[in-house]
């Protein structure tokens, strides 16, 4: 989609660029979504929501948005939207500051968004196999460690590197703040949790690119966008550092190998 909506802004500039895509949503992604189906439900799936319901896990909304979880989770959350959010919406405009082609650095972010799929589906198989939270942990960190070598690039293949880690990292950890929801306070309240979260988080989403376009206006570079979201990814891996499981989450969950 990156070259493409550079492709139309070429052609007949932003306006008629984001009607045409805009089209392409009522067109495809919408109809496309009318195929979603709810699963046929086993009976060990059901025998499993009914455990689930029985080992006092389930937790009401006002408990769940009141317990330091929440608060631990909503504030990783935050960190990590705001350590990536600058990078990801300044990325294209930072390369063409270093002498990128416009076109050429279009496919940089092109190349992070693949580079996210494919962190998306190994890092779910890797928390499935080892737990959420250690995944995130590890995650968090690959991410602040890419956003800092930012700081050292300067060339096209450079920005592909960086674009395949960071891509990699920031999107292998999103999926994991669900599991961590539906882990902590169960699957009953699960949607208005997450919702809960992910409101926090949208906030760190808004202040970094906001945040960065200002630095980079101010000081004439995207330096200290990227030390700061450096800064606010280690933040990040210092909160997740401080989850632990409420109070009568199951005996598997608060296990010294998981270490929730």
């Amino acid at each position: 989609m990156g070259p493409l909506a550079r492709w139309l802004i070429s052609m007949d500039g932003w306006r008629s660029a984001m009607l045409v895509l805009g089209e392409v949503v009522w067109l495809v992604i919408i109809p496309t979504a009318l195929f979603v189906r709810e699963p046929p439900v086993s009976t060990t799936a059901a025998s499993h929501a009914d455990t689930d319901g029985a080992d006092g896990r389930e937790l009401t909304v006002a408990q769940a948005l009141r317990s330091p979880q929440f608060a631990a989770l909503a504030l990783t959350y935050f960190a990590c939207c705001a350590a990536h959010s600058g990078p990801i919406f300044n990325m294209v405009t930072n390369a063409i500051d270093h002498g990128v082609a416009a076109m050429a650095a279009v496919t940089v972010l092109s190349v992070a968004s693949l580079a996210s799929l494919s962190g998306k589906i190994i890092c779910g198989l890797v928390a499935d196999r080892v737990g959420a939270q250690r995944t995130l942990l590890a995650g968090l960190a690959l991410q602040a460690g890419a956003v800092s070598l930012y700081l050292f690039t300067s060339e096209l293949a450079g920005f592909y590197a960086v674009a395949l880690v960071f891509g990699f990292a920031y999107g292998g950890v999103m999926p994991l703040y669900a599991i961590l929801v539906r882990e902590y306070f169960g699957a009953r309240i699960m949607g208005t949790a997450f919702g809960a979260v992910a409101l926090v988080s949208t906030l760190g989403m808004a202040m970094g690119p906001l945040a960065g376009g200002w630095l980079h206006d101010a000081f004439g570079s995207y330096f200290w966008l990227f030390l700061g979201s450096f800064g606010i990814g280690l933040g990040a891996v210092a909160i997740a550092f401080t989850f632990r499981a409420p109070d009568g989450v199951t005996a598997a969950l608060t296990s010294p190998s998981v270490a929730h």
